[in-house]
């Protein structure tokens, strides 16, 4: 009972600040929500040409926005727009897509950024058998402490990245064919900007392919193999952690009925580094994403992998990382719904001293259309990381509101 008080007691205060933070922010907010009412929906998404604006903004409250074992509290604004232009060209689709995120922390300003992220889009529709996608995009991007595989203990702003990626995706046959070809390339370029983490920089090229084969109407059985390069810009004996990445699966993908969907995916991963101070990583490795829909207003769903994941730390290899979730989605009125997720990952890290790390994410939060094209939300979120070693824990509490456009 004692620990039910303190939680409850952590929540009201966090809500009091964060109305307090909301108001001294009244001007932003009122003019995002502004912006918002003079969109106009007025087209159908599957029909829809030319430009589309959203925009979203959130006021959050965090107990710990470093993610250290020493809490650093604060909170912030953010305010994301998006900006997309669709058109078509006979039965050809094109596509050019801006998002913005505008934050800006109360207390700790050297926290505050200002992120662009501008992606082009090309559908080609070649013959009845033939197809291919194509994307070309830049993002700037922060990296959340706690999420990679390092100690957040001298951090006092968030690690910055620039984000380069092309990919282009040929399709021989359709998803209505007893048999499909998907073949894909692509190219991504990292760069990190600040906190001494040029030593991450890394140019990653993929090529995929994956067969279907048709077992029933809606069943489709999938063979892919892949095979990825990571070269680090950085050259050194013991910092470089380029490899050869490769991939060997079989699965299942259904679309049974209007309850289930999904694709599961099994088999072999091995990772190779080019530097004999690594050690290669072979194993298994598979991709859960499932969607149970029990009745017309709840939707669960199901998630779970076996995945490298590359290290971020000098002199340590990456790391395999098994993460599952669940997400849970209910309407208890036509414009009302409430959501949960939960996600737990298991990250095993081999260095000069081995160490398991274990996270925990919890998510609670309701939603309420105020207008067709507008809602408000209120989440809660608890965030937590034990490891081995102290100086890699740490826990969290969030509490955001938020205005979002659905305009599509």
């Amino acid at each position: 009972m004692v620990k039910i008080q303190k939680i409850l007691a952590l929540v009201d205060q966090s809500i009091n600040k964060l109305v307090n933070t909301v108001a001294k922010n009244r001007t932003t907010l009122a003019f995002v929500i502004t912006t918002c009412t003079l969109i106009s929906p007025n087209v159908n998404a599957e029909e829809r040409q030319g430009l589309l604006l959203n925009a979203a903004v959130e006021a959050q409250y965090d107990d710990n926005v470093l993610r250290k074992i020493d809490p650093v509290t604060d909170s912030s604004i953010q305010i994301s727009p998006e900006l997309q232009y669709l058109t078509h060209m006979g039965k050809h689709i094109f596509a050019v897509d801006y998002q913005g995120e505008y934050s800006a922390f109360k207390d700790n300003t050297k926290l505050n950024y200002n992120n662009h992220g501008i992606a082009l889009f090309a559908l080609l529709d070649h013959s009845l058998k033939i197809n291919s996608e194509f994307k070309i995009s830049y993002k700037d991007e922060v990296e959340e402490p706690g999420t990679n595989n390092s100690t957040s203990l001298l951090i006092t702003e968030f690690n910055q990245t620039q984000k380069k990626l092309a990919i282009a995706t040929l399709y021989y046959g359709t998803q209505q064919s007893i048999g499909q070809l998907v073949l894909g390339i692509d190219h991504s370029e990292y760069r990190y900007t600040n906190n001494l983490q040029g030593y991450r920089d890394v140019d990653k090229n993929k090529l995929t392919g994956t067969f279907f084969y048709r077992v029933a109407p809606k069943t489709r059985l999938l063979f892919q193999a892949s095979i990825g390069d990571y070269n680090y810009i950085t050259k050194s004996q013991l910092a470089d952690q380029s490899s050869k990445e490769t991939f060997y699966l079989a699965g299942v993908e259904w679309d049974i009925t209007a309850k289930t969907s999904g694709s599961f995916k099994l088999g072999y991963q091995g990772k190779k580094f080019e530097q004999k101070v690594y050690d290669d990583i072979t194993g298994l490795s598979y991709i859960l994403d499932m969607t149970w829909k029990p009745n017309t207003y709840s939707t669960i769903r199901i998630a779970a992998s076996r995945m490298t994941q590359e290290s971020s730390q000098l002199f340590t290899s990456a790391f395999v990382t098994n993460t599952y979730s669940i997400d849970a989605e209910h309407e208890i009125t036509p414009r009302t719904k409430l959501k949960a997720a939960y996600t737990h990952g298991n990250d095993d890290i081999v260095a000069i001293r081995n160490r398991t790390d274990k996270r925990h994410n919890l998510v609670l939060g309701v939603e309420h259309s105020l207008l067709t094209w507008l809602s408000i939300g209120l989440d809660y979120q608890f965030i937590e990381r034990s490891s081995d070693f102290e100086i890699y824990e740490y826990q969290a509490n969030i509490i955001g509101l938020s205005l979002t456009t659905t305009f599509n």
